[in-house]
Parts: structure tokens; C-alpha cells; sequence
């Protein structure tokens, strides 16, 4: 099992998490002197075990915070965390990470795989093993079907949202020697090829667009993984994986995982009532301190990759212009949100965050200039630049007779998030801007409000399933396809040619130094158009089972699903 002049450098396939969490890149953690600094915090945290020294059998109960209803993780609908989550599980990849980002063939299903001196081939050597639920095997048909779809050439209505960044890069793909060797041809050189295949699909879901848009929906009807799909309830609202007899790999440890959903508030009073295992705590201080009333709780913490954000949404009226959106950056303190979401957990509050590049990795920095640090002056003047005036005596801002009433969207259940919306709520009206709070159902927040535009403002996560930067172009880039105006997953809804042909060339680059290079001028070029408000990176922070092995606060590494057990 070796892979050949694989790209460790990075570029993440983002997804969206309620959950918030933190991590920033300053050299002080806080003013209690148990609060570590990012020099303290490891990159990994998973209580690692040979799998010999594990007992077999047992049950995972891992707590979700949604309920996956899209099952096709390429369909803007499943866009989502949890959806890696699960899918992982049952489904192949080409490749894993190590914890400092490093690919290697996932050998269940990649025997080996290398790239040539220009970066134009790139081969798989599957193994032969492999086959879907369905008895078919696993081949290079089903990674051409893959590509061809998500690059946009296979013609019908797919869902797919994004820029298929590195499978539009691909402009052939042929057999090899034999069905179980595939040859990617790149137009262009792309350095971060080991972060496709994250999730790969059989071929007949990938070529139908009825069935990409419907064969995964509210079902995950093939698979090929440690585990096979056991029950979906969706009364309860449970995804239950079990143990695949018919795997070929190392046969997991497990007998099952159950996917179980709760409001966020809920997870740590059943985390201490035993009924689950695991679950991500983030900064939620009252779930940090509730969990570790159970007697066999452990607390891990890493490095995690993703940060959180205020999404600002610039297909509302008045957010289309960058000024009121620069103004709203600017009304804003990045440091009281982050002192208020991170109070009573033990992680550094410092805001420094990057959109692309995490603070253990090389060459992290902020990027905001000009645009970090409250400034409800300047703020005031963008709005008056823009016709967003403040009459005498007045409260909020009109234009043209309307009032400038920005809507701040949370979910249900997530109180350190109606914390964000209240604190934004304040301090914006300092500047004339009066923002209205919605709280709506947590199982209808992405789907109903945030993946639709329904909101003004609302705050969230953007996770990596990879350490790679160049695929968050589809978080940032845009607009996409030829027709009607597509901005898949780009929901600030706003781009420039710039910072597309910066992607373009964050791609192709294969020199380490100028790759980060080009990434930290991506996110300088977010921050100047305004394309959401970075509050810090994402904390790392779970409360698991002490007996639980391979499984935590996982980083910039991948969860070898057939390696969870428990400790005898």
C-alpha cells in the first residue's frame, strides 16, 4: 500500500455543521491560567488502540445534531457534516489522512495510487476485492462515471451544487491494464487529487440524474463499507449501521453505530444518562461542564478543521452592495462573539481565523487588514456612502423610505448561537442597522432557510472532510455553470473573476510554499469582497465513553470506521 508523489499540502471538501467550535492563532489563551494556548492543543486526540487489544462487538451510539434526509453527499441538499459522517461508514474512498494531513490509499478499496513528474496522470490500482451491496464489483467505470457527472459533462438536471473543482480538471479517464486500474487524465496539473473519491457512488447513480437527485433520498440504497445500512427511522430520527458480514477488509469491531439525532442543548444530559457514547460538545460551555458529570466521560480535544462564521448574504437587497456588507463587518465585535461562545470551555479565544488554511498547518495568518476589528465609525460612514442614512432622531437607517432591518437566522436548541444573533443584534444598532432574530427548527435550518437564502445573517460552521484548500472553491466561487445563475454552494451568494482565477491557480499549484501563498491571498480577497465574517476556528472538543478507542477529537485525520471499539 503506498501512494507516489502525493501532495501533503491542503484543501478541504467543506460541509456544514450547526455545531460551533474554536480554535484561534494568538499567543494567549485567555486570562485563567488553566486555559490552554494552540501550542497545547494536539492534533489529534482519539484514544488510539491496536485493534487486537479491543473487544468484539458493542454499540457506538454517536449523537447527531441532523437528520440526513439527501443521502447523495454530492446533492446541494447533502451538503452536510453529519452526512460524511454517516456515509463514510458504508461507502468507499480512495484515500485517508494522518494527523498532519498526509494521504495514503484507503487499501480496502485504493491498493496504490501515483501521479507522474507534470502532474498530468494520476492512477488508481484498485482492489479487486471490492464490491457494492449489490454483488457488482467495484471498478474504474464507476470512477469515470463519477467524474463525468460531477464535472459537468454528463448532460441532465443533477443537483449538484459547486464547481466540481479537480473532477472538471480531469478531461479523460480510460482503463488501465485491466477493470481494476483507472487513468486520470488532468488537463491541467491538480495538486490535491488524494481529497476526491472522499465519497464515491456506483455508477448507475452517478449517470441517471433521476437517480443522483431520488436513489439516495431518505435511503442509502447501495453500499460498500465496513458496515451495511441497518434501520433508517425516521420517526426516531436514528441511522443504525451494522457490521458487513460480506466486508473484505478488516472486519470492524463493532457490531453497530447508531446515527441518533437530538437538539444540541439535549446531548449532554443522555451523554450523562449513558444513552450515548459520543458527541461533539464544540464551545456549548453548559454541555462542557454537564458532561463531565459522567463518572466514565472522557474530554478530548484537537485541532479541529473548520471555523465558524457570520454568513452574510449578499442576494438580499441590501446586502448586495459590499459597502453595507463591509459596514456590518465592520459593526461588529469578532472578539466579543468569540469571548462570549467560548466562556466556561477550556480553548484559546482568540478570533484569528482562516477560511482555508488552519492553525497547525504552514503558513497560517490572519488576513483581515483592514477589515477585523470593530470600527462602528467607518461602519457608519460605508452606510452613508451607501444611501443608508441615519435621520435626526432615529433609530435605524432608511434609503428610499425603507428601513435597513437585516434577518439574523438560528436554530432551535443552540443557545450559544442566539448569543451570536443578540450580541450582532446590539451592536449593529449602534450603527443604525436593526436586525430582527428568527429562531426556526434545527432540522429545518439548512434546508429550508440557509440553502434557500432565506436569511439576512445567520452563523454556522464550514467543515473539511479533507486538509485540502482548493475544493472550498465551491464554498467561495462562483457563479457556476453556463445558464441561469448557479451559486451551489457558495451561500454568501457572491464571488469576483479574481478570486476564481486565484482557485485556478491554487489547483494547479504543486510547490508547497507558493500553494499556502496563494491560499492566504484567497482569503485576503474574501475578506475585501465581504464574504462572510470569521469569528475562529472551529474547537475540537468531544465528549466521549473512556472506553471508547480510535474515536475523538479526530482533526485534520480520518476515522478508520472498522477500528472504533471499546477497551475490554
Amino acid at each position: 500500500m503506498r501512494i507516489r508523489r502525493s501532495a501533503a499540502l491542503a484543501a478541504p471538501v467543506l460541509a456544514l455543521a450547526l455545531l460551533a467550535g474554536a480554535c484561534g492563532g494568538g499567543e494567549d489563551g485567555g486570562d485563567e491560567e488553566d486555559v490552554p494556548t494552540l501550542a497545547d492543543i494536539a492534533s489529534s486526540d482519539m484514544n488510539p488502540q491496536e485493534r487486537d487489544t479491543l473487544q468484539d462487538g458493542g454499540t457506538m451510539n454517536w449523537a447527531v445534531s441532523d437528520f440526513i434526509s439527501q443521502y447523495m453527499l454530492h446533492h446541494t441538499d447533502g451538503n452536510l457534516a453529519v452526512n460524511v459522517d454517516i456515509l463514510q461508514s458504508v461507502m468507499p474512498r480512495a484515500h485517508n489522512f494522518d494527523d498532519e494531513g498526509i494521504p495514503v490509499p484507503y487499501e480496502p478499496f485504493v491498493l496504490e495510487s501515483s501521479v507522474n513528474e507534470d502532474g498530468s496522470e494520476v492512477v488508481f490500482t484498485l482492489n479487486p476485492e471490492a464490491e457494492w451491496s449489490d454483488g457488482e464489483p467495484i471498478t474504474w467505470e464507476d470512477y469515470a462515471a463519477q467524474v463525468e457527472t460531477l464535472s459537468g459533462r454528463t448532460e441532465g438536471d443533477f443537483g449538484h451544487g459547486g464547481s466540481a473543482a479537480g473532477y472538471r480538471d480531469i478531461e479523460e479517464v480510460e482503463q488501465g491494464a485491466d477493470e481494476y486500474e483507472v487513468v486520470f487524465h488532468f488537463s491541467t496539473p491538480y495538486g490535491e487529487w488524494p481529497g476526491l473519491f472522499d465519497v464515491l457512488y456506483p455508477k448507475e447513480y452517478m449517470e441517471d440524474p433521476d437517480e443522483f437527485n431520488e436513489g439516495y433520498l431518505e435511503d442509502i440504497p447501495v453500499t460498500a463499507g465496513p458496515f451495511e445500512v441497518g434501520e433508517i427511522d425516521k420517526t426516531a430520527q436514528r441511522v443504525t449501521v451494522t457490521r458487513d458480514d460480506d466486508w473484505w477488509g478488516e472486519p470492524a469491531k463493532l457490531d453497530s453505530i447508531t446515527f441518533a439525532t437530538y437538539e444540541i442543548d439535549a446531548m449532554a444530559g443522555v451523554f450523562v444518562n449513558k444513552e450515548i457514547d459520543a458527541f461533539y460538545v464544540g464551545y456549548d460551555a453548559p454541555s462542557y461542564e454537564r458532561a463531565q458529570e459522567r463518572e466514565d466521560a472522557r474530554i478530548a480535544r484537537a485541532i479541529d478543521n473548520g471555523y465558524r462564521y457570520v454568513e452574510v448574504n449578499a442576494d438580499r437587497d441590501a446586502l448586495s452592495d459590499v459597502d453595507v456588507r463591509h459596514a456590518v463587518m465592520l459593526g461588529i465585535s469578532r472578539e466579543s462573539l468569540a469571548a462570549a461562545s467560548l466562556e466556561g470551555v477550556e480553548w484559546p479565544s482568540d478570533p484569528t481565523a482562516n477560511r482555508l488554511i488552519r492553525s497547525n498547518q504552514p503558513a497560517f495568518q490572519d488576513n483581515s487588514g483592514e477589515w477585523g476589528a470593530r470600527d462602528p465609525e467607518r461602519a457608519a460612514e460605508l452606510l452613508d456612502g451607501a444611501g443608508w442614512v441615519l435621520e435626526e432622531g432615529a433609530e435605524v437607517r432608511t434609503k428610499d423610505g425603507e428601513e435597513l432591518v437585516l434577518e439574523y437566522v438560528t436554530p432551535s436548541g443552540l443557545q450559544t448561537t442566539l448569543n451570536e444573533a443578540e450580541i450582532t443584534q446590539q451592536q449593529l444598532a449602534e450603527v443604525g442597522i436593526k436586525v430582527e432574530i428568527n429562531t426556526v427548527p434545527s432540522n429545518d435550518f439548512f434546508n429550508e432557510y440557509i440553502y434557500r437564502g432565506n436569511f439576512d445573517l445567520s452563523s454556522f460552521v464550514q467543515v473539511g472532510s479533507t486538509p485540502y484548500a482548493g475544493e472550498s472553491y465551491e464554498n467561495y466561487g462562483g457563479p457556476f455553470g453556463d445558464g441561469e445563475e448557479d451559486w451551489g454552494n457558495n451561500l454568501a451568494r457572491t464571488s469576483t473573476p479574481e478570486i476564481n482565477d486565484k482557485y485556478d491557480e491554487l489547483i494547479q499549484e504543486t510547490d508547497p510554499e507558493r500553494y499556502y501563498e496563494i491560499a492566504n491571498e484567497i482569503d485576503t480577497l474574501l475578506w475585501e469582497n465581504a464574504q462572510g465574517i470569521p469569528l475562529f476556528q472551529r474547537t475540537g472538543i468531544w465528549a466521549v465513553n473512556e472506553r471508547l478507542a480510535n474515536f475523538g477529537a479526530e482533526g485534520m485525520s480520518s476515522v478508520v470506521y472498522e477500528n472504533i471499539g471499546y477497551t475490554g
